[in-house]
């Protein structure tokens, strides 16, 4: 058992500024009820009102397995009221067994098929919503990826109880370090790769939502956070990155993989562990999934790698190619690929803003 206390508060008081008569929804599975239950006692505690939105997984299972695709995913009018007229909304994620989402892809899909209403709904309606990470830490997904489930549990709560007002400032100061300007990044695995920043504003993950972020319409806050994401120039890209820790990608983990650009264009790629799911994506996604789609940065302090967090972890940089028009580039593909260097320097125009996997202040 774990004490979620000052998650907790760091998400209803920092993330979600929540106060006495708002009305909250928070959804949880089974395996999250625990947190679940913080948060309400906390909610009413602050003279909040909370309502609980509960899926039971072998419910889901059972409908999304037995049932005809039309008559899953659905929503209705009470729970779009009640996501109009709510003032926070706290998810901790499931379900639970990931690996049923991939040997049943396609009924999945049409039983969260409200996803993207929702979403636009929530965004409508300027409703302040946090996604509890810790949800992602299950039995299912430490045996599947052998992780040891309590140490990424610790993990997760320590990353998430971060002053998250010093950490908006850090990934805002990062943030305005990585709109322009000539990327070069290097490490001692050969990575050797050039890039160049569009000028647009990167992606700014700090665990909080406040008004600019809801004008922006990005209402939703992942706890724990902590990266800044930049979509470079996707035309232009030029040499070599090696990931030196293996990613997470359909239920596996992908080792070794080494990506080589050229002309702007991805021109070969190769991997070590599990390499074959990576290429039987890459090679059935159609559009610009051989571009570059986002150099990224770590900087939440309790982050650590290891785990399936490693790029919030401080001074760990993210390559990825395929998708990224969904924060503000202009790849539309359906494949996307992004891993990590722990041991990486980091240049903007000649100036260091990651030395060896070290953050430069």
């Amino acid at each position: 058992m774990f004490n979620y206390d000052a998650l907790v508060r760091n998400v209803l008081n920092s993330t979600l500024s929540i106060q006495p008569g708002d009305d909250v929804i928070v959804e949880s599975w089974d395996h999250g009820l625990p947190i679940a239950d913080a948060f309400i006692y906390r909610l009413r505690e602050l003279g909040a009102h909370p309502m609980l939105l509960f899926e039971h997984e072998e419910t889901f299972w059972k409908s999304a397995e037995s049932l005809p695709e039309e008559k899953l995913g659905k929503v209705g009018e009470h729970e779009w009221a009640a996501i109009e007229k709510a003032k926070g909304y706290v998810f901790i994620t499931g379900p639970a067994d990931f690996l049923r989402i991939w040997k049943n892809r396609t009924k999945f899909g049409a039983a969260t098929a409200y996803n993207e209403e929702w979403y636009e709904r929530a965004k409508r309606y300027r409703l302040k919503a946090a996604r509890i990470a810790l949800g992602y830490a299950t039995q299912q997904r430490a045996r599947a990826y052998n992780i040891p489930l309590a140490a990424w549990q610790r993990m997760l709560i320590a990353a998430s109880t971060v002053d998250f007002t010093a950490l908006k400032e850090r990934v805002a100061k990062f943030g305005s370090l990585m709109r322009s300007g000539d990327v070069k990044l290097t490490a001692s695995n050969g990575t050797n790769l050039n890039l160049r920043l569009s000028g647009r504003d990167p992606s700014r993950d700090d665990c909080t939502v406040d008004a600019e972020d809801l004008d922006r319409g990005k209402n939703v806050a992942n706890i724990p956070s902590g990266d800044v994401l930049a979509c470079p120039d996707e035309t232009y890209a030029e040499g070599t990155g090696a990931f030196d820790r293996p990613a997470p990608f359909m239920g596996k983990w992908v080792g070794g993989v080494r990506l080589e650009f050229k002309n702007g264009l991805l021109s070969d790629y190769r991997g070590r562990l599990n390499a074959e799911l990576l290429k039987a994506s890459y090679d059935k996604a159609t559009g610009e999934r051989d571009r570059i789609a986002v150099i990224g940065v770590g900087v939440n302090p309790k982050a650590k790698t290891g785990f399936l967090q490693d790029s919030l972890a401080p001074g760990v940089v993210t390559v990825g190619i395929g998708g990224n028009d969904d924060i503000g580039g202009a790849n539309k593909t359906d494949f996307y690929f992004a891993g990590v260097l722990t041991k990486a320097t980091l240049t903007v125009d000649g100036k260091v803003i990651v030395e060896n996997g070290k953050l430069i202040l």
